[in-house]
């Protein structure tokens, strides 16, 4: 099982219906047994996924069914959903230390890895001690940015602050591989376009390239196939298939998953994570996590 953190310094850039819209494209394009854990409050990726039979969440504390028990005929079995609320240990992080919820989140990684081949981390925005322990249990991270002055400004915390990558790295998760930022709801306006050249310009070195544009790198337009689709609870390919006009939308975020497929795929075959800042760190104990 391989296991993607998405995260963000701050609100409002989309994470959640990049995540729900991820999750749909690995089940219905990769074929994947994907599960979704749903650390933030509230817990908006779950609302999405289980507003139709795509998605489950199991009932009870039972963990991801095994596959051969579910039913269906979708391509992969139904995307599986677990709201921190329905995981006892996962409920809330306040009152318990920080090692115990890590130690908790460890847990049920383990527990369900044999039935899943991709689980998707939503939390709250760093640096919650959800979304830190995420981080330090995380094979992978992805942080979707909008285009604006204050956006830049977090992603400097996000990478340097306490709780940033490089920290988590060095102290916590070695072997995380951040994948990189990824403009998210991009307009095609002066200032957005100003807004991106000073992020290439400032942060270069963390956009994911795109294959397609040797000068580029990948972006998520802002496209209102994406709200009609988290709203409807499925993916953007199914609002493509009935309406023609948002067949181009498709495209573009089919473009943007593939290469973050790509990825996923070689997390497995390129071992311990690896990154422009390369730095190492013995694995965490729990006093080194009650400290993060």
């Amino acid at each position: 099982m391989k296991t993607l953190l998405i995260a963000a310094e701050k609100g409002g850039t989309g994470r959640s219906a990049l995540l729900c819209q991820l999750a749909h494209y690995l089940r219905r394009v990769r074929g994947a047994r994907v599960l979704v854990l749903d650390l933030a409050e509230p817990a908006c990726s779950a609302a999405s996924l289980t507003r139709t039979a795509q998605a489950v969440m199991p009932s009870g504390e039972r963990v991801p069914v095994k596959p051969h028990a579910q039913t269906g005929r979708a391509r992969a079995p139904r995307i599986q959903v677990l709201p921190a609320r329905t995981v006892h240990g996962l409920r809330s992080a306040a009152g318990e230390s920080s090692a115990r919820y890590y130690a908790n989140m460890r847990h049920l990684l383990r527990v369900v890895a044999p039935f899943v081949d991709v689980c998707l981390i939503d939390c709250p925005p760093l640096p919650d001690p959800r979304a830190v322990c995420a981080e330090a249990n995380a094979d992978a991270m992805l942080s979707p940015i909008v285009l604006s002055r204050e956006a830049f400004d977090s992603t400097h915390d996000l990478m340097n602050g306490p709780h940033g990558v490089r920290n988590v790295r060095a102290r916590l998760n070695p072997a995380l591989r951040f994948f990189g930022l990824l403009p998210n709801m991009v307009e095609d306006t002066p200032l957005q376009r100003a807004q991106a050249r000073a992020l290439q310009a400032q942060m270069g070195a963390w956009l994911i390239p795109d294959p397609r544009d040797p000068d580029g790198y990948l972006r998520m337009p802002r496209l209102d196939a994406i709200a009609q689709a988290q709203a409807a609870g499925v993916s953007v390919l199914d609002i493509a298939w009935s309406d023609a006009a948002a067949r181009p939308a498709w495209r573009a975020v089919r473009h943007c998953f593939d290469e973050i497929a790509l990825r996923l795929d070689c997390v497995a075959a390129c071992g311990p994570g690896t990154g422009p800042e390369g730095e190492s760190a013995a694995n965490p104990g729990p006093t080194e996590m009650a400290h993060a």
